[in-house]
């Protein structure tokens, strides 16, 4: 009989079927399922919010960095740059010397 080999989302997806049978508790399933609490509780608050959809992996991407460059600074800066062509450095023509 082979290796039944399961996906992360069907996991979590069991975890909360079993976490609304109300048939065990949070600490029995943290152990069946091999999390923490702090995990478990994790998926169950972004259940109660979002539904199934929440459970998918979500991106660890920060949403804002804080040393970015502002909008407004940005578009100040392509503003002079189109006003001001030849400002800056040498452009190459593209002639060989």
């Amino acid at each position: 009989m082979p290796w039944e080999e399961t996906t992360t989302m069907e996991q979590k997806i069991e975890f909360i079927c079993e976490w609304r049978t109300g048939k065990y508790t949070i600490t029995e399933l943290c152990k069946s399922f091999e999390i923490s609490r702090p995990t478990a509780y994790k998926l169950i608050s972004r259940f109660e919010e979002q539904g199934f959809e929440a459970l998918r992996e979500q991106s660890r991407a920060p949403v804002k960095h804080p040393n970015a460059t502002s909008e407004n600074m940005i578009d100040g800066i392509l503003c002079l740059k189109t006003k001001h062509k030849h400002w800056g450095a040498k452009k190459n023509q593209g002639t060989i010397v």
